[in-house]
């Protein structure tokens, strides 16, 4: 039996002034982050630089790169859109958003053109390469992989179509505290009536006390609660409509409230070992036991507001995610949009897709277009796999440490002086 507290008492905020906020902050702390606190200068050492030498294994695997084009085409798209004079940071090294706007854009060229070898001495002339240090100081980073869901629904609600998947709610404040916290830079996430500011609803409000209901915020009816729980952590996914055709969403906004893990409350509790936890097992240990179902998923208190998406999914730089290419790391302390390279293991299934034949290491090139919101420090990575039942499969367990991650920052140029 899951022993979880319900539902948490919510305090309620007066706004007076500016500085009586600032008082109640610092008194109590109970409006819930955003965001951890942003990472001081002393990471600039997250990023060392390493030798081209360990990049043989992802030139020598990688070499089909239309795709990585495609993407570093996009990135360069998203630099372009910035103050050319912006600084993108790999550690202590910086470049301006103009220089990787032009760098990425001949890089494409190149990827898409050239052999091998060609390829190599391009990079080496041109960039440096970095290794992060890793979640122990000697470059291993866990791996995990996520994906595009399908989920089945209805523009309708019925006895059948009962979970609604919600747009972002019109109360829903995202408030900067700079101006009283300005060496803090916090923001939260609230909603503010009757003269008081309070945390925004956790899922246990939304879902079970439907405090969002009759607010015309559906955009589409779902099956199945726990397929939506688990696209809110995918970010974005498609539905198949019960009237024709497909809709696909993605992620608008959050409310606020941290993200708890339910596998790790299951293994806590004894349900699933360590060893054996994955997205299959949770499912089946909610299938066997429905009892628990809510009392779980709810002690997740975040949530997520779906957009409807034409093309997509998109990132957190707003470029559409390219399948096996896209990666989501700490925004914080790796630049976004920045080309990379990842050395993981992928699996290999059986031909009827029950089983793992073997994990077969997995070299090759890619960009940094998205984030998480467990996705946090150098030792942290997630690869988007897109659409289709392998790319769920492998998402499902997907858990590699001793991986490897890289980032290829050009190299200055006079302007960037």
């Amino acid at each position: 039996m899951i022993d979880l507290i319900s539902k948490k008492q919510k305090t309620r905020l007066t706004i007076l002034s500016g500085f009586f906020v600032l008082l109640l902050l610092a008194g109590c702390g109970a409006i819930p982050k955003t965001e951890p606190a942003k990472p001081t200068k002393a990471d600039d050492n997250i990023l060392q630089p390493v030798l081209w030498s360990e990049a043989a294994q992802v030139l020598a695997q990688d070499t089909t790169l239309s795709k990585w084009a495609e993407a570093l085409n996009a990135s360069a798209g998203y630099y372009a859109r910035k103050k050319p004079t912006a600084k993108i940071s790999f550690g202590s090294h910086t470049v301006t958003a103009l220089h990787m706007t032009r760098s990425l854009t001949e890089l494409a060229e190149v990827a898409q053109s050239s052999d091998p070898l060609s390829l190599k001495a391009y990079l080496e002339k041109n960039f440096l390469l970095f290794r992060s240090v890793g979640n122990d100081q000697k470059g291993n980073v866990l791996v995990t992989a996520y994906y595009e869901p399908l989920l089945k629904g209805s523009l309708t609600k019925s006895e059948r179509y009962k979970y609604p998947l919600y747009g972002k709610p019109k109360d829903l404040l995202k408030v900067s505290l700079t101006p009283w916290l300005p060496k803090k830079k916090k923001k939260i996430i609230a909603r503010f009536s009757d003269n008081k500011l309070s945390p925004y609803y956790d899922r246990e409000e939304i879902d079970l006390e439907k405090s969002l209901a009759n607010r015309n915020l559906e955009l589409v009816w779902v099956d199945n609660l726990v397929d939506l729980f688990f696209l809110q952590i995918q970010g974005s996914g498609r539905v198949a409509l019960d009237e024709g055709g497909v809709l696909r969403v993605g992620y608008h906004e959050a409310n606020g409230h941290p993200y708890h893990s339910i596998g790790r409350i299951l293994i806590k509790d004894g349900e699933i070992s360590r060893e054996d936890m994955s997205l299959p097992a949770i499912r089946k240990w909610l299938r066997e036991n429905p009892s628990q179902r809510d009392r779980l998923l709810n002690a997740n208190p975040s949530y997520i507001f779906f957009r409807k998406l034409k093309g997509g999914p998109y990132g957190n730089i707003s470029v559409s995610l390219t399948p096996d290419r896209s990666i989501a790391t700490d925004y914080r302390i790796f630049p976004k949009g920045a080309p990379g390279m990842l050395t993981t293991t992928l699996p290999r299934f059986s031909e009827d897709n029950q089983s793992v034949v073997e994990w077969q290491e997995s070299s090759r090139f890619i960009v940094n277009q998205d984030t998480g919101g467990a996705i946090r420090g150098p030792g942290r990575v997630d690869l988007f796999l897109g659409f289709g039942q392998k790319a769920e499969l492998t998402a499902g367990i997907m858990k590699q440490g001793g991986s490897r991650l890289y980032f290829i920052a050009p190299k200055k140029s006079n302007k960037d002086n």
